[in-house]
């Protein structure tokens, strides 16, 4: 006999309070990324399922449920970061066997994908998935879903940049449990090997459908969208469509989440009862209407697995499943708790789900729908649908209640808001789900069959498509059809949500008018926040460089970082970073010099700032209007701060024999603090800045060229005296930047020394009279479970503050 000791304990009783269990769950869970390491004792499996079935016996199955929860999702952290490459391996040539699980991503002649690995021929142990990087494959090679092949690799433990407000590689990579990323080397040992024992068989299922609606696919189709609505199939999609689709509002689209699967389960419900009364003319027994739920069920069950079972997936295959039960039983349910049993289920199924942002979206959108009084799911209960202009009506209420609604969360993930998503998801929502989406799964499954009849039906779906897509680019060209506010602080963004709630309510609630003042408040500016009267963001590019120099009116950017194979610093960290800043408006950018770790994402920031006056050296970007001629002399003066160009001289730069020795010398001044930006500049620009008199001593010095044994002279060293040091390198560069010598230098000078490939991005902001009041690293202040090294003892020997009160990173 159960010991219930509190009989009326709320989760006592799971079927009545599953959404409050998701919940404690969702929020235990989002804790666990704090911890600073999972205790040994936490990776036990039997000592946790003695922990579940003591909650269960004490406390009842609802809390048990949670706990066991939480227990999974620990469990599963555990074992992914203690499956990490041993750094013994690490920047070694290894031989491994694994099979693709995931569609590979290409751009240009680089191939980018995940491997199971099956074993190591050589006996080390190896992570279970690793991310790996093909660079110019030998012609005819193309690495494909569902391939199993023997590699020889190059590892290292995973490690990206780490800035404010930018993607976060390292989240990103732990939560899809890889140990290690690196490239295929290249040798003739590389091969596809026979399948063998399938490790991911549902990868090859789609990878086969995928394949017929490529071979039918003509060069005007937009294939790359069709695949992600029929297989889920998502890698052909660019930076450049996901924004398309995030400003107009319409990602939702392209996640095959609720949207889609409602829709098929509706379609297969009509299809079932369909058969089931040919079945009872037939003289069969049967019930139509259980036969239309079984066959709704098993549709949105195969529509879930060609779409690989993705988290918004799960969570509208559980609601599906859960409706189709109770509605089988003729039990009611409350549609929050069938919202809780899927966050459970989820949780389940994919432990790492609260970390990523479609977790918060799928479920987000339901539950503002459901706060809003609007049923999600009512076709599976056979009742019948409303009227046209009844329909209509709840399609303008769930488009306000999700704009309304949504807005807090759309501004905390990505920093913006559309303003054009009401009038694109009225069009184009009914669009997708009367023929787009039945188009596209019709042709794809027909193409399996047969060419001829498939390929009309995908090509109806490719024109409304492109239609589509004409569509919400004409809105996204709109003036103002993005909002990005600064981001407001943390209470703010509370109120904001609980105004939003409030809006969206569907009853009259006392007070309404006054849920609109937060959101006003941020409109007139009052949340945002204030830069202070100086801000300096030495940002973690990898190598190369890029420093944003902020005051209270106006923005400077010194270099854009480098240029990659497949895109540059630009789009992927120093956008993200001034729209975290709050930086509307960019005036200056100053480009040192043309190499392309420091130039190579000028042309993405000009793309958004277009407006920017631009200062660099006569041979940097030719043809960029707005565009200055950086020479000593040169002297401006924002909200008190002063700038000037030190370097180079007017009459000298011919004298000057590197590029490098041609970067454009940049002096900061506000009170008593004094930053120097050099640039790449090496011994001889050095001692010709000597020359011309030097205005040391310097607070903060980055350091020239990074570092190089070439550059950072005993006399320039010991005319600048700064207090702090910065090498902006990436981390185990080719070069070894910062060399050793050039580091003892500077530390001879009782200097600090602070490395962005060690603590990420660094802030530093001053008062008016030039005192620094806050420092911080971006690999302290937003340390997580997953976040690579520690930075703390780097600023500890600084004796800098690691208590950043300001922005959250």
């Amino acid at each position: 006999m159960r010991c219930n000791v509190y009989p009326h304990y709320p989760f006592s009783s799971p079927k009545r309070h599953m959404y409050r269990i998701a919940l404690v769950a969702v929020a235990l869970i989002c804790m666990i990324p704090f911890w600073p390491a999972v205790p040994v004792a936490l990776t036990s499996p039997v000592l946790l399922t003695g922990a579940v079935l003591a909650c269960w016996v004490l406390f009842g199955p609802g809390c048990a449920i949670a706990l066991g929860t939480v227990a999974w999702s620990v469990l599963n952290v555990g074992w992914v970061a203690a499956d990490r490459l041993h750094p013994g391996l690490s920047g070694h040539d290894i031989t491994i066997v694994g099979t693709i699980c995931e569609f590979p991503r290409a751009a240009g002649n680089v191939h980018r994908f995940i491997l199971q690995v099956a074993r190591d021929p050589s006996g080390a142990h190896l992570p279970a998935r690793v991310s790996l990087s093909w660079y110019d494959p030998p012609a005819g090679t193309r690495p494909a879903a569902g391939q199993r092949w023997l590699l020889k690799v190059r590892l290292k433990p995973p490690r990206g940049t780490r800035n404010p407000g930018a993607f976060d590689f390292e989240r990103w990579v732990f939560a899809r449990g890889i140990g290690a990323t690196g490239y295929v080397r290249r040798s003739p040992l590389n091969r596809q090997l026979a399948r063998g024992v399938v490790s991911c068989p549902l990868i090859a299922v789609r990878r086969h459908l995928a394949s017929g609606v490529e071979s039918v696919s003509e060069p005007d189709w937009p294939l790359r969208y069709l695949l992600a609505l029929s297989v889920g199939a998502q890698h052909r999609l660019t930076a450049d469509d996901w924004g398309l689709l995030r400003r107009t509002g319409t990602v939702h689209l392209m996640a095959i989440s609720g949207l889609h699967i409602g829709l098929v389960a509706g379609l297969m419900l009509f299809v079932g009862r369909l058969l089931g009364r040919l079945a009872l003319r037939a003289g069969l027994t049967c019930a139509p209407l259980n036969v239309g739920r079984v066959s709704a069920l098993v549709g949105a069950t195969g529509y879930a697995a060609m779409a690989g079972f993705t988290v918004p997936t799960t969570r509208a295959l559980v609601m599906v499943a859960v409706w189709v039960l109770m509605a089988t039983a003729r039990r009611s349910v409350n549609p929050w708790q069938v919202l809780g049993a899927a966050g459970i289920a989820v949780l389940w199924w994919e432990p790492f789900a609260p970390y990523n942002p479609g977790f918060w979206l799928s479920f987000g959108a339901v539950s503002v729908l459901l706060l809003a009084g609007m049923a999600v799911v009512t076709p599976i209960t056979g009742a019948a649908p409303p009227a046209v202009r009844g329909r209509a009506w709840q399609l303008m209420r769930a488009q306000f209640a999700l704009s309304f609604g949504l807005a807090p969360l759309m501004m905390w993930l990505f920093g913006e808001i559309s303003l054009v998503a009401p009038l694109a998801n009225l069009v184009v929502i009914p669009v997708f789900t009367g023929l787009i989406v039945p188009l596209t799964l019709l042709g794809t499954l027909c193409q399996a069959v047969s060419p001829w009849l498939g390929k009309p039906l995908l090509a109806a779906a490719a024109w409304l498509m492109q239609a589509v897509l004409d569509g919400l680019t004409m809105l996204d060209g709109w003036p103002a059809s993005v909002w990005r506010p600064a981001l407001p602080g943390s209470l703010w963004m509370i109120a904001i949500a609980l105004g939003m709630l409030v809006l969206i309510w569907p009853r009259p609630l006392l007070g309404r008018g006054f849920a609109l003042l937060p959101l006003l408040a941020v409109l007139a500016g009052v949340a945002d926040r204030q830069p202070p009267p100086l801000r300096l963001v030495v940002m973690d590019v990898g190598q190369g460089l890029a420093v944003l120099v902020q005051t209270p009116h106006t923005a400077l950017l010194y270099d854009a970082g480098p240029r990659y194979r497949t895109g540059d610093a630009g789009q992927a960290v120093v956008i993200p970073v001034l729209r975290y800043f709050g930086v509307e408006r960019l005036d200056t950018i100053v480009v040192s010099h043309g190499d392309a770790d420091h130039a190579g994402g000028v042309r993405s920031v000009r793309a958004v700032f277009p407006n920017a006056r631009l200062l660099a050296t006569a041979a940097v970007l030719p043809g960029i209007r707005r565009r200055q001629t950086c020479r000593a002399g040169l002297r401006w003066r924002d909200d008190g701060v002063r700038f000037e160009v030190l370097h180079p001289q007017a009459s000298t730069p011919g004298r000057l024999v590197d590029d490098n020795d041609h970067s454009c010398v940049l002096s900061i001044r506000l009170g008593e603090t004094s930053i120097l930006l050099p640039g790449d500049i090496e011994q001889a620009a050095e001692a010709m800045l000597l020359r011309h008199g030097l205005p040391g001593p310097f607070s903060i010095v980055v350091a020239p060229h990074h570092g190089s044994a070439t550059s950072s002279s005993a006399a320039f060293v010991a005319a600048t005296r700064p207090e702090i040091v910065i090498f902006s390198t990436g981390f185990g560069n080719r070069w070894h930047f910062p060399a050793q010598a050039v580091a003892v230098r500077w530390h001879a000078h009782a200097a600090c020394l602070l490395n962005t490939a060690v603590t990420g991005a660094l802030v530093f902001e001053f008062d008016t009279a030039g005192r620094l009041v806050r420092q911080t690293a971006a690999r302290v202040v937003g340390r997580r479970l997953w976040t690579a090294g520690s930075a703390s003892a780097a600023l500890a020997a600084c004796g800098a503050p690691t208590n950043y009160s300001g922005p959250r990173l």
